[in-house]
């Protein structure tokens, strides 16, 4: 039977779009306010993007460092900021990751991870860096685990392999909730654990595209799936 259920964050539990736009917009004010000279963003910011992951390949999954770097990069061209770069560079991250955990959480999440937090342990599994642990749902959550944390991003196994260790349970134990069919669904049922793939694509349709353990497209629909993978389960053993 199913002991742990383990979530991605981003477009699984709300849309990151969203959030992201509102912490570039944060972070632009607050430059513009105790930084003048700086534009943000730069027209080269691509550029700046390229030749820090050039140096530092691993930031493609560390995503606080790598924008702490291009930050770092474009603050100390600007020549009367240059010696107060550190300064600039610690206050304005501090701005956008409180505005990064600015999220909407899609309709029925929070009362679904109520719900399923009194039978099951839960966890969160991301490659992205939303701090959970700032939300109203956070207390939900026994673990919460990103691709900095343990090394390497999905759909790299690493993440749950980790979750798996914690809890001390077998994939077939584990549910995994998230939105990408790749690095989500692909990647978590290679290694035995049962999914289930939030999409906003019909779900008759997608049955044919991604072959998840259950297709829900509304987080209020998460507990009835995760009762039918237990019924299969329960089923299978008879």
């Amino acid at each position: 039977m199913i002991k742990v259920i383990g979530f991605d964050l981003d477009n699984t539990l709300w849309p990151v779009k969203p959030a992201i736009l509102h912490a570039e917009q944060q972070l632009k004010i607050h430059l513009a306010a105790v930084a003048p000279g700086i534009d943000y963003p730069p027209d080269d910011i691509q550029d700046l993007r390229d030749t820090v992951l050039a140096e530092h390949p691993d930031y493609s999954f560390r995503l606080t460092d790598l924008r702490r770097a291009i930050l770092h990069r474009l603050v100390q061209r600007e020549p009367k900021h240059h010696d107060q770069a550190e300064d600039v560079v610690d206050r304005a991250m501090k701005v956008f990751l409180k505005a990064r955990n600015h999220v909407t959480l899609y309709s029925g999440a929070e009362a679904a991870l109520r719900t399923l937090s009194q039978t099951y342990a839960l966890c969160t599994l991301t490659n992205g860096n939303a701090d959970v642990g700032q939300l109203s749902i956070g207390g939900f959550f026994q673990l919460k685990l990103s691709a900095e944390d343990v090394g390497a991003p999905k759909p790299k196994p690493d993440l749950f392999l980790a979750a798996l260790a914690h809890f001390q349970c077998q994939p077939e134990e584990m549910v995994y909730v998230g939105d990408d069919p790749i690095l989500d669904v692909d990647a978590a049922s290679k290694l035995g654990i049962h999914t289930i793939w939030k999409t906003t694509i019909d779900a008759r349709s997608a049955a044919d595209v991604v072959p998840a353990s259950e297709i829900i497209v509304d987080l209020t629909a998460l507990p009835s799936a995760i009762a039918r993978i237990n019924d299969r389960i329960s089923t299978e053993r008879e």
